[in-house]
């Protein structure tokens, strides 16, 4: 029989890739990343897992080169020299997609910033083991590592990334008044043809000066809250213990919700700061068996441009 705390452990990965669609009315803000554009990225993942006896925390930090290439019908986006994560580490698998993803070394998108797909899928499952497999891993944490590392799973992390990044926020409006509704069937291709719904607002906050550089951009803050819904969650939950084997596992509450604040370069939408909080807890009709897990996951952003691109700048 498989444990509760073990499922526990693989539910903090596989019920968190997600992926919206925006039904905002205004284009305002448009997709330009300038060809040739790279940037240091600093990553900083600090979290907190909670159950009825225990508390675990960690902060860890990575960074990387991130790299644009134009071509005339797509867009490249590049990860290279990831660091690894250093730091205090989450327990097994917790810490969530946000935890994998800048592993993937290649994104595709569209000149207007639509995902298309991913390349490197093999140099991302290679780091992936290797950042888990410090030991021998639980049966059931194999079996979800695979699931895990499936093509599948990493376009799906992929593209939930570039949501946050730029998918969600081309259509808004820059009008603080303004809100605007999320509602979309997510995906999750590591658990076969499973769906969940999820609801949410995304809108403009405030105009801001960009970080310090040698021209006088001007950056906008945009902000998205989104959450699953609950009551189709707690089924596929109880659905997915029954399946790895736990008897008549009694799901009393399932909760997860999200929070985006981004600050972009408003001519280009070139991320400044990309701040991705996510709160997530599971009930048991025992309350030893019930847990939570909070992760604030924080990417700084220091783009250097080509020349030319220098000098077009407003």
């Amino acid at each position: 029989m498989t444990s509760h705390r073990s499922i526990s452990r693989l539910l903090l990965v596989l019920l968190t890739v997600v992926i919206f669609s925006s039904t905002a009315h205004a284009q305002t803000l448009k997709f330009a990343w300038p060809d040739g554009a790279s940037a240091k990225v600093q990553v900083r993942s600090q979290g907190r897992r909670t159950t009825q006896n225990n508390i675990r925390n960690w902060d860890m930090t990575s960074e990387f080169i991130m790299g644009v290439q134009r071509t005339a019908d797509r867009v490249v986006i590049s990860r290279e020299g990831f660091s690894g994560w250093k730091g205090t580490f989450p327990p097994s698998l917790s810490g969530g997609p946000e935890r994998f993803v800048d592993m993937i070394p290649i994104t595709i998108v569209s000149t207007d910033g639509k995902f298309i797909g991913i390349e490197g899928q093999d140099i991302a499952r290679k780091q992936m083991t290797h950042a888990l497999q410090s030991g021998p891993l639980h049966p059931v944490i194999q079996a979800a590592l695979q699931s895990l590392t499936s093509d599948a799973s990493l376009e799906a992390m992929a593209a939930g990334t570039w949501a946050a990044l730029v998918g969600f926020w081309r259509d808004v409006e820059l009008d603080p008044a303004q809100r605007y509704a999320i509602r979309d069937v997510v995906p999750l291709p590591h658990l076969g043809s499973v769906k969940l719904d999820a609801a949410g607002t995304i809108g403009f906050i405030k105009e801001t000066d960009c970080a310090p550089g040698p021209d006088d951009r001007r950056c906008v803050e945009l902000l998205a809250e989104i959450a699953t819904d609950r009551e189709q969650a707690s089924k596929l939950l109880k659905s997915m213990l029954q399946k790895a084997g736990a008897k008549d596992p009694r799901v009393t509450g399932f909760e997860q919700r999200f929070k985006l604040s981004i600050v972009v370069d408003k001519r280009t939408m070139l991320p400044q700061q990309l701040t991705m909080t996510r709160l997530q807890s599971v009930e048991f009709e025992s309350s030893d068996q019930s847990f939570s897990e909070d992760v604030t996951k924080t990417m700084n952003f220091a783009w250097v441009l080509k020349q030319e691109d220098k000098k077009g700048s407003p």
